[in-house]
């Protein structure tokens, strides 16, 4: 079980085996949850809209190449 040792400032490093786990990264927020004597550290999840971040298909970041691509799906495609 990994353990980490509390500083006079009341700061703590979570160990590397959490953080691969819970994919932690520099900046990641934890909410904190005292259950009795124990406590419980989770990620704080994202907004609700960022979890849609990836699931619509947006076509390439060129413009251009965009409006090729739906020339041709369209069969309208130019040489």
């Amino acid at each position: 079980m990994p353990t980490s040792t509390l500083t006079s400032k009341g700061q703590t490093t979570v160990p590397k085996e959490i953080r691969d786990a819970l994919k932690l990264e520099p900046g990641t927020k934890l909410t904190w949850e005292v259950h009795g004597g124990k406590v419980t550290m989770s990620r704080t999840e994202r907004p609700a809209f960022w979890r849609w971040i990836g699931s619509i298909d947006t076509g390439p970041d060129d413009p251009v190449e965009a409006v090729r691509q739906a020339r041709k799906i369209r069969g309208r495609e130019k040489f």
